[in-house]
């Protein structure tokens, strides 16, 4: 079952002002998250910078067009015709007697 894709207007450059946002976000709070010490404090700041990371990922890979290109491959693969399996040998069964 293929996933259906919809035009996004201006996906790219929404795109792009996301990552913009992220990382300005992420210059913004660096130094005012937690110190990296056991506990909830430094829990909580790595938590917020993968989470972080992951966003920005994302964002990234969209812009760099994987998506699309993953997509167009997909797209190749289904109409090329699919090679015939060879037809299968009927196994006999032999009466033990």
């Amino acid at each position: 079952m293929r996933r259906k894709m919809k035009d996004v207007p201006h996906a790219r450059n929404r795109a792009l002002v996301y990552s913009c946002a992220l990382v300005g976000l992420t210059a913004y709070a660096l130094p005012r998250l937690p110190e990296l010490k056991p506990g909830l404090g430094g829990t909580f700041t790595v938590l917020w910078i993968l989470v972080t990371a992951l966003a920005l990922s994302a964002n990234i890979y969209f812009l760099v067009g994987a998506d699309k290109e993953r997509s167009r491959m997909l797209e190749e693969l289904e109409i090329l015709p699919q090679p015939e399996e060879p037809p299968r040998q009927m196994l006999r069964r032999r009466s033990l007697g």
